[in-house]
């Protein structure tokens, strides 16, 4: 047995205890202890679990990836690191999209950026309003964040509105494996936003509105979307989307793999 920290930075604090300490025990471990807290970037969850050694990497690779989750660090319970992000450098926390081993040097932790909330929840109201007609807001959300902070925020506004579609449209049917949710959730969602063909695993997004040619890529609101989208509606509990291609850098289409 062993016992690790958590360090989780959310976008809101409702019912973030009960959603990832429901994961925690799933997954074979207890919550010995844990802190909640708030500042300006979000809400901060300190959680000290104890559990199998060899299910540690699924414990974290789920916390890590769940659709509420923006940052998310690891480490031993006694080393401190967890901590220590919260106190002094929340900015250096690994973000969601990238599970570390527990021992992950913090200079390669330093270089990730994290989204820019309280913007990110300006413009979720009038997206909701506007939906599907969305693609002025995300310029708006471009625009109003810095240029470290415009990525992530794409991603974290695509998770919140994928979560929000799937909530309104497709949450009192069953759970899917990860095909029939592409198939059935995934492809009809996304079709009220762009024009997508699906290839095997891969989906095809053509003349993405936020994607021009020669200029920057938003592909990442198309990956959170999909995550928030279809996080609850699998079986699997779990997924990953990948941008394999881009028109923004001279791709034909953009081009997005789904796996869990």
């Amino acid at each position: 047995m062993i016992e690790l920290e958590m360090q989780i930075l959310s976008d809101r604090r409702e019912g973030l205890l009960v959603e990832l300490g429901r994961l925690v025990v799933s997954n074979g471990f207890s919550l010995i202890r844990q802190r909640l807290a708030q500042d300006s970037r979000g809400a901060w969850l300190t959680l000290i679990v104890r559990g199998p050694a060899e299910r540690q990497l699924v414990l974290e690779e789920a916390l890590a990836t769940h659709s509420r989750v923006l940052s998310f660090e690891a480490s031993l319970a006694g080393e401190g690191t967890g901590a220590a992000i919260a106190q002094a450098a929340p900015m250096s926390a690994i973000p969601a999209s990238h599970v570390a081993p527990a021992a992950a040097p913090p200079v390669a932790a330093a270089a990730a950026a994290l989204p820019d909330v309280r913007q990110v929840e300006n413009v979720l109201p009038q997206m909701a309003h506007d939906y599907p007609r969305i693609f002025p807001w995300l310029v708006t959300l471009e625009n109003a964040v810095s240029d470290d902070a415009r990525e992530p925020s794409l991603l974290l506004a695509g998770r919140r509105t994928g979560a929000w579609v799937y909530k309104r449209d497709y949450a009192l049917g069953a759970k899917l494996p990860l095909g029939d949710a592409v198939k059935r959730i995934a492809l009809p969602a996304l079709r009220g936003l762009a024009t997508v063909e699906q290839h095997g695993d891969q989906l095809h997004i053509r003349n993405s509105a936020i994607c021009s040619p020669r200029g920057r890529s938003g592909c990442k609101f198309f990956s959170g979307y999909l995550e928030g989208l279809l996080g609850d509606a699998m079986t699997a509990g779990t997924v990953f989307v990948r941008n394999l291609h881009c028109r923004s850098h001279g791709a034909a289409d953009c081009v997005l793999e789904i796996s869990h």
